[in-house]
């Protein structure tokens, strides 16, 4: 499993809510480290509150607050520049297995999708990032755990990822959206046969939308997603299924490349 989380800091408004899912994802996940990270961006002016000291000064406190509460070891980083590539460059020092971030926006606005730390570490990551829409609520470690896959091999490590956690007794559901003549018969019956806690789905629609809509309506703790690899921002496609579903989903999305 996953056992060391960089968890992104940022401390605006409504980012205390990823604490509040923070004991679901130990549990799942099997975490025993955390690295909180903050990123000071250095092209915005900076408050007497936004000082190295005082930052750090809260980063401890909160890093004593959750081992306290957790009883994982956790501990902290302070970096400066742009935030997605620094959390990156955070995750890679410190052998981080998995990325936290949470997602404060639905739109599809241009511009507030590139300034999104969540959807631009989606472009960038090439390690698994976990995503917490704000407006998600607390899920049970216990409950279901989604995989939406269209059988490429850019979904193989998260298929892998989802056999993981089948194996632990969670409830599964496979969701395969057709787009056209696809064969998703063999790779879905050899998960309904390999693990019997696991359903299917056969869904028609739009990718990204129906993934989406289907994770909110089955309620599930964890919808999995392969990725392809690192994209600069400039370039990814708006319109892929990653982006749109880590954009848009009210459930927690982990991606992995």
């Amino acid at each position: 499993m996953l056992k060391h989380c960089l968890l992104s800091v940022d401390y605006s408004e409504g980012w205390e809510r990823t604490l509040d899912h923070l004991p679901v994802i130990a549990k799942l996940l099997g975490l025993t480290r955390v690295t909180l990270v903050h990123v000071i961006e250095t092209h915005k002016r900076q408050h007497i509150e936004d000082s190295d000291g005082a930052i750090e000064g809260r980063l401890k406190n909160l890093a004593e607050q959750i081992s306290n509460d957790s009883g994982m070891s956790v501990d902290y980083r302070l970096h400066h520049g742009f935030p997605a590539s620094e959390l990156l460059n955070a995750a890679r020092k410190v052998g981080a297995d998995v990325v936290v971030a949470l997602n404060r926006s639905h739109s599809s606005g241009r511009d507030l999708f590139r300034g999104n730390i969540a959807l631009n570490l989606a472009r960038m990551t090439r390690i698994p990032l976990l995503i917490l829409p704000m407006d998600s609520k607390v899920a049970e470690p216990d409950g279901g755990i989604m995989l939406a896959t269209d059988g490429s091999n850019s979904g193989q490590h998260a298929e892998r990822f989802f056999r993981e956690l089948m194996g632990r007794g969670n409830q599964g559901l496979v969701v395969w959206v057709d787009e056209g003549d696809n064969d998703a018969n063999s790779l879905l019956d050899g998960l309904c046969s390999d693990h019997s806690n696991v359903s299917v789905q056969r869904l028609k629609g739009t990718p990204g939308k129906e993934v989406a809509k289907a994770a909110q309506r089955e309620e599930v703790t964890l919808l999995l997603m392969g990725k392809r690899g690192a994209t600069p921002i400039n370039e990814l496609p708006l319109g892929s299924v990653a982006e749109y579903v880590a954009r848009e989903s009210h459930n927690p999305v982990m991606l992995i490349p």
